[in-house]
């Protein structure tokens, strides 16, 4: 149902982060304890404080050291904070370790619970919470986001490890700082250009890209701009946001789309767009479901000019 566009899921908000950890966990539990707790890595990370719970939980790096303790002791936990690609760094960091030997088998994610009046009230004030509370991501009429809640979990392993259920294999990512202001992307999107080129320097060809589309006017207008020059004609991927039905997950964002871009390639089934149904005109070449679905692009920026890009294949 998640890619139905007329779907209205019944949301439960401000849900213990522990008690969402212990759930995930409970998921992946079998496919993680394959070596020694000494061989395995937890990035499980929030980007920022657990505002509903008090004392050492109060801290955001306390997610993965609790589920490092239930993998048991030597397990190695790190945590990430990056504001909104907080989950997708999350993901490379483990890749990191992986590739480096530090680890065997890496649990990577990230969990975040939002909707408190705080947050929402700084959002507001900035100007890009949505009046309307849509959530309309490359539309004309986009007024920005409604802020979301979840958490998202994978088992990672070297590609000679894996088993023939895995939901795909990391082909590529790359990760920068656009370093031009606190809030806001350098006009040109040059870091974001780069950062794409970088994690398609392995695998050229793309079918879908999730884009990080926060229905800000100015996140989706520079991602535009950069889609244009990045893709030529004849080589444009299809391109939509699935925060049109999620809404903005800020540091759980990048852990939920890249499960929503691996279901996407399980079923072969494109995630349309929803809430746009007056595209922007930078935005309408991609428009075009190509044939395959077999190379997935996923992208997420947070402030402080973070930027993180990872591309999956099929397996």
């Amino acid at each position: 149902n998640c890619f139905d566009p007329t779907f209205q899921p019944t949301y439960k908000l401000n849900v213990n982060e522990f008690d969402l950890a212990d759930y995930l966990f409970a998921q992946v539990e079998s496919q993680a304890r394959t070596v020694a707790p000494e061989r395995i890595a937890v990035v499980l990370s929030n980007s920022k404080y657990n505002f509903g719970l008090k004392g050492l939980d109060f801290l955001p790096h306390t997610l993965s050291i609790y589920l490092a303790a239930k993998v048991g002791v030597g397990c190695i936990p790190f945590s990430v904070s990056a504001a909104c690609a907080t989950g997708l760094l999350s993901v490379i960091k483990a890749c990191e370790l992986l590739e480096r030997g530090v680890v065997d088998v890496a649990l990577a994610g990230s969990i975040e619970t939002s909707k408190v009046p705080f947050l929402e009230a700084a959002f507001l004030r900035m100007g890009v919470i949505s009046p309307r509370a849509v959530t309309a991501p490359f539309s004309r009429d986009r007024d920005g986001f409604v802020i979301g809640e979840g958490g998202g979990l994978f088992v990672l392993k070297r590609c000679d490890e894996i088993h023939q259920d895995s939901h795909g294999v990391i082909r590529g990512y790359a990760y920068g700082n656009d370093g031009y202001h606190p809030v806001d992307f350098e006009p040109s999107g040059r870091s974001i250009e780069r950062i794409i080129r970088m994690t398609m320097n392995r695998l050229p060809v793309l079918d879908y890209i999730n884009a990080h589309g926060t229905a800000t006017r100015l996140n989706d207008a520079i991602e535009a701009r950069v889609f244009n020059r990045v893709f030529s004609e004849g080589q444009r991927p299809y391109i939509t946001s699935t925060k049109a039905y999620t809404g903005h997950l800020l540091g759980a964002t990048g852990s939920i789309e890249l499960g929503l871009c691996l279901l996407s390639m399980k079923h072969r089934q494109f995630i349309p767009p929803k809430n746009c149904e007056c595209p922007m005109p930078d935005i309408m070449p991609f428009q075009e479901m190509p044939p395959t679905l077999n190379q997935v692009l996923t992208l997420n920026y947070g402030f402080g000019g973070h930027l993180a890009a990872l591309m999956i294949a099929r397996s």
